[in-house]
């Protein structure tokens, strides 16, 4: 029985609504909640999202605008117009790479290049989202952590929009990847450990002094906002994607991609299900290696305490709370989780630099040295259309936070 209740969800909800509808439901329970800044279910702790009536996204015209909020409106969480906040992201190209498919026998390649965005990262797309979503539902103070990327687009969107107020976490080893100057508005804390270590801490911090917990990969609006770029993706190809490349740590993006696709599909947009792969570098791999041994949860053997390796935006060493659902994405699509070598993801590092001129971040790299891989080993055949999520660029010298609170950790953040 599938974890993820995505597909029986959106049948469930297609009800030809004449208005739009946003259902707050847990996808693994399925049950439905009035509370729509809920990250988590209260009943079995699954991750909760919004759920649309697809027919109603079928038969309501779809806005012609730049800003991909109001382009994807119905398939966004954001009940009112009014209330969305577009920060510059989105609009990236995707382009099919006859010279680099050429190079590793691959014609239907295809890469979307998500370091167009405002600060070279997928990850602005949160930003966007969340500030409109939050915005909406009179959410004004966040706590969040990440590895660098999100907590950068949040930096910079705290700092753009009026009235919003942001707490930051970060392992000390990460705070260099904050790439956004200070401001009364945003706080940063650098904490002794990893990033599940800093995501705890953030949570506690908001619990202790009345802030939202921004949630990470349960928060429905990072999701939904990484989801976008796949529409945009599916939008613009030619052809149905038979497979998706992804770098995954959390998979947030990856479990978005899946329910755009399957909302797609449902629209008849998509002619079929892609298969989803999840990369991981192989200093870092905990999800790599649990689905290999095909276990349904990340034991402790799999756990890589201070992970290391090129690819920041992806070291995770602990993802138990979300490997359940991407274990679940490769299972349904026909997929997979696999990992790459630090030698292999430099190689191509270095191909889509010297043939494409697409200079990427270790993470992106670590995507399509995997789609290497898989056409190397015949796992991928030369005959499929791939789609890889090329999730950010190198940033330029951008200015860090110098204001940095040392923060205390307690055990249970441990």
């Amino acid at each position: 029985m599938p974890f993820v209740k995505y597909a029986e969800l959106i049948d469930s909800y297609a009800r030809g609504s004449s208005e739009k509808v946003v259902h707050h439901c847990c996808i693994r329970c399925g049950k439905e909640s009035d509370d729509p800044t809920l990250n988590r279910c209260p009943e079995c702790s699954g991750a909760m999202d919004a759920i649309y009536d697809l027919d109603y996204a079928a038969q309501t015209e779809w806005e012609d605008s730049p800003n991909p909020l109001l382009r994807y409106f119905p398939l966004i969480p954001v009940r009112d117009p009014k209330n969305v906040v577009w920060l510059g992201d989105g609009n990236s190209p995707c382009i099919q790479s006859h010279k680099l498919g050429a190079e590793i026998g691959l014609p239907g390649l295809f890469l979307k290049d998500e370091s167009f965005n405002p600060t070279r990262s997928t990850k602005d797309r949160i930003a966007s989202m969340g500030i409109s979503r939050f915005g909406e539902l009179g959410i004004t103070k966040l706590a969040l952590a990440s590895t660098g990327n999100s907590s950068t687009s949040y930096g910079r969107a705290v700092q753009i929009v009026p009235g919003f107020e942001a707490h930051i976490f970060a392992g000390r080893a990460f705070v260099h990847r904050l790439n956004y100057g200070d401001h009364p508005r945003v706080k940063t804390y650098a904490i002794d450990g990893e990033f599940a270590t800093a995501g705890n801490a953030a949570q506690r911090y908001a619990e202790e002094n009345g802030l939202f917990s921004e949630g990470g990969f349960f928060s429905l609006s990072r999701r939904e906002g990484l989801k976008l770029a796949y529409l945009e993706a599916f939008d613009s190809m030619p052809v149905t994607p038979d497979y998706v490349f992804q770098a995954v740590s959390s998979g947030m993006g990856l479990l978005g991609a899946y329910k755009g696709a399957l909302e797609y599909l449902k629209l008849g947009r998509l002619s079929r299900l892609p298969r989803f792969v999840a990369m991981q570098q192989a200093s870092c791999a905990p999800m790599a290696h649990a689905y290999a041994e095909d276990s349904e949860t990340i034991q402790d053997r799999h756990i890589v305490k201070n992970p290391k390796g090129p690819a920041y935006a992806i070291l995770r060493g602990n993802p138990t709370p979300s490997y359940p659902y991407i274990r679940d994405v490769a299972k349904e699509s026909g997929g997979d989780i696999r990992s790459v070598t630090t030698e292999e993801i430099e190689h191509a590092k270095d191909l889509l630099r010297t043939v494409e001129g697409i200079e990427v971040c270790h993470a992106a790299a670590t995507a399509f040295a995997g789609v290497i891989a898989a056409v190397a080993d015949g796992r991928v055949p030369s005959d499929a259309n791939v789609l890889v999520n090329l999730t950010g660029g190198v940033r330029p010298h951008r200015p860090s936070p110098s204001q940095v609170i040392d923060f205390e950790i307690a055990e249970a953040d441990l």
